[in-house]
């Protein structure tokens, strides 16, 4: 054999100790870089990192339907040194966590309507929210008619885990008056549109309503701080009345369904025997708003950006978001983004739009 040949098998032998001996000591190497990312994780704090103003955080842009990549709805807005958060999906507080926005710092959850997936997170939420801080009052959370009947149905569904913490922690720890969630319902009166639900610290928030029939009293949220603002659809069917609370703003957070994705997801399960399930891809059509007209709604309204959330259905394959992009951009002329968990759309007080991904892990 020629030099270069033994030299060729001398490295691949090399090598392959190298590698052997990894895999045999890879749980003391993981161990190792968890040692050293460990700090880094309990001490990320995004707030520190951002300027003053309105911060949209993606803690959740999924839906219903599986998806490993991304948690249940839920967007948190970070008012100066204030964190609000908008729905709670299933995953959304491991996610907020993983982003660097601990939920004890959580002011105030906003629900848009009371649909499983947009409230699956909250009890959850209220347990992170509790002992991350010791929290010595309950995670508040507001919401239309019928908010205190979830916030109660929760609150006794965790009432027996609630003493094992108090029991393994002690009260200084898990204080029993911080746990669970304490509710405040608003109503908008009859011929208006929208009710004033916060209003202090140079932070207003806004809840109007929308079209989500047969869903009573769903309905998006304007919030303005520091002369920014952001506007939050919640679930909704095309509704001019979005357009008119999105009117200026700089960020619209609009739900979307790609109705070509979902027609094949629906032809597959008719094909499958499963039609019960083509029925329920049918009749989303119905109560959300194509991406299309996601556009439509931003344009008219004459916002700054898009973020698109919510996206049905899924998007398992690196690509498939994009066409949410895509679309979008044919009836929208503003930037566009198909939201993923752990994107962060700033808005700082000084002007401007920046657009980064912070999910560290």
């Amino acid at each position: 054999m020629k030099r270069g040949g033994l030299v060729l098998l001398a490295v691949a032998a090399l090598l392959g100790a190298a590698l052997g001996a990894l895999f045999v000591f890879r749980a003391d190497v993981a161990t190792a870089l968890f040692q050293r990312m460990a700090p880094q994780g309990v001490g990320n704090v995004l707030t520190a990192r951002l300027p003053d103003g309105l911060h949209a955080v993606f803690c959740g842009t999924g839906s219903p339907m599986p998806d490993r990549r991304r948690a249940g709805p839920c967007t948190a807005v970070i008012a100066g040194e204030r964190v609000f958060v908008f729905d709670a999906g299933e995953g959304a507080a491991e996610t907020l966590s993983l982003i660097g926005v601990s939920p004890g710092r959580i002011d105030t959850v906003f629900l848009t309507h009371l649909h499983s997936d947009h409230i699956d997170g909250l009890a959850p939420m209220a347990l992170q929210h509790w002992g991350n801080v010791s929290a010595q009052a309950p995670l508040q959370v507001v919401g239309p008619t019928g908010t205190a009947r979830v916030a109660a149905g929760l609150n006794e569904g965790y009432a027996i885990d609630s003493t094992y913490r108090v029991a393994h922690h002690g009260e200084q720890i898990m204080p029993p008056s911080g746990f669970g969630l304490a509710a405040r319902e608003f109503v908008i009166a009859d011929g208006a549109d929208s009710v004033v639900v916060h209003d202090a610290d140079g932070v207003r928030i806004i809840a109007f309503q929308v079209n989500h029939a047969p869903v009573d009293g769903a309905v998006g949220y304007r919030i303005e701080y520091a002369g920014r603002s952001i506007v939050i659809s919640g679930d909704t069917s095309r509704d001019d009345r979005v357009i008119a609370a999105a009117r200026g703003a700089d960020l619209l957070v609009h739900e979307a369904i790609d109705t070509h994705l979902n027609q094949i997801m629906q032809n597959a399960a008719n094909a499958g025997g499963r039609e019960n399930v083509g029925q329920i891809f049918n009749d989303i059509l119905t109560y959300h708003t194509s991406t299309e007209d996601a556009g439509r709604v931003a344009q008219e309204a004459g916002v700054g950006a898009l973020a698109l959330t919510h996206l049905l259905p899924p998007t398992p394959l690196p690509g498939l978001d994009q066409r949410f992009v895509r679309a979008a951009r044919t009836t929208f002329s503003g930037p566009v983004w198909a939201a993923r968990d752990g994107d962060v759309v700033s808005l700082p007080a000084s002007g401007g739009i920046e657009h980064s991904h912070q999910l560290r892990f």
